[in-house]
């Protein structure tokens, strides 16, 4: 933008009353992750009484259309074709978006400076990458008139597409996530580990104290995401388990987005008895009620998981997206990693067997490990 109509933005954004403060959290529907963290931030601004926009998606608002058909593109090559995800992933961290590059997207520039001066934000919160490159955009790498803050919602194997150089504050999950933008030439003074942004219901529903022996009904919690087939076979041998184990397990499964594609498949494999659920705003009570999750490697599933000190197995993984994700439930001994279907049903039996010794164990290390009050935590650095 000419320096004339960058100092007339400004001007307008300025232009707010004193009483009318407001902070704007912006995010975008591909995958799980970037929604949840907006969400989690929203719940906290709203019990801390900051007026807030509510979660708003800047590109589905501008091409509602468009952004549609590529969310569901999204999740279809995630799902049928990961390494196809991984190739596209990887050229992300090489095309250049912000000030100095060509502006491919010129409608969402102008929609997103529209949407500065109705607002007049006295702080942005960003938990998708491409927002930071449109500001930068927009003002240059000089003082904005708003507070700034990019909620990075990926561990260790982030995307160099998060790496704007717009002014601000960058917010991580945990201190490698630090380490890994200071190790990319930005200043440490601007980043500030808060954890991820959960429901703060997650606070108020967890178990506080751990188990001391194995519960008389294991409630297990399975999020299903990956292909028909595999999803067939996780459920054969989980359905196996629970016929031929002596601990009395109940299931309940929540296919999400992929209610639609899965719905059959999981009536008809899920162990008798199990509750089936296809979209749910209870997502909070179902993981902290749980004592065990099967699901994805997704940035939300992994923390939300660990927010609520449910041991998790983690039965797919995006290539280079998610990869970090895993890593960090891993290493906190909060979870394993079982990708195939044989795999998941011994990790199940192995953590029930002894009386429940090794689920006790990562219980345990679930609850040294969970920081529910990242939520808090970003909504304070906006104001």
């Amino acid at each position: 933008m000419e320096l004339k109509q960058i100092r007339n933005l400004k001007d307008s954004i300025k232009e707010r009353r004193p009483d009318n403060r407001l902070v704007s959290i912006i995010s975008a529907s591909f995958g799980d992750g970037h929604n949840t963290a907006a969400k989690g931030v929203v719940e906290a601004l709203n019990s801390l009484n900051i007026k807030n926009t509510g979660l708003v998606d800047l590109l589905e608002h501008i091409h509602p259309t468009t952004m549609n058909f590529l969310s569901n593109g999204y999740r279809t090559i995630t799902t049928k074709w990961p390494n196809v995800w991984k190739k596209l992933y990887n050229l992300a961290e090489r095309v250049p978006f912000g000030d100095g590059s060509y502006d491919f997207m010129p409608s969402i520039t102008n929609g997103f400076c529209e949407y500065l001066k109705e607002t007049k934000p006295d702080a942005v919160i960003s938990t998708y990458p491409l927002y930071g490159h449109i500001i930068e955009r927009i003002f240059g790498t000089g003082e904005l008139p708003f507070k700034f803050i990019t909620m990075i919602t990926d561990s260790k194997s982030i995307n160099k597409s998060w790496f704007h150089k717009a002014s601000g504050q960058f917010a991580v999950i945990d201190q490698i996530s630090a380490d890994c933008l200071v190790k990319n030439g930005i200043c440490s003074d601007r980043v500030h580990i808060t954890g991820f942004p959960v429901s703060p219901n997650f606070t108020k529903n967890c178990p506080k104290k751990p188990e001391q022996e194995l519960p008389g009904v294991f409630r297990l919690l399975y999020t299903p995401t990956s292909s028909d087939k595999k999803v067939e076979s996780i459920l054969r041998e989980l359905n196996n388990l629970i016929e031929s184990f002596h601990q009395e397990i109940s299931m309940t499964i929540v296919m999400g987005r992929h209610s639609q594609r899965l719905e059959k498949i999981v009536k008809r494999m899920a162990p008798k008895g199990s509750t089936i659920l296809g979209w749910t705003k209870n997502m909070s009570n179902l993981i902290c009620e749980s004592h065990l999750m099967i699901g994805k490697a997704g940035g939300a599933s992994v923390q939300e998981a660990m927010a609520s000190a449910c041991p998790m197995i983690i039965d797919s993984i995006i290539p280079g997206q998610e990869e970090g994700n895993a890593e960090l439930i891993t290493n906190k001994g909060s979870g394993m990693v079982a990708l195939n279907p044989k795999e998941i049903r011994f990790c199940v039996e192995k953590l029930l067997e002894n009386h429940g010794k090794d689920w006790l164990k990562v219980r345990r290390n679930c609850l040294i490990n969970r920081h529910p009050e990242a939520a808090f935590n970003l909504a304070k650095m906006a104001i």
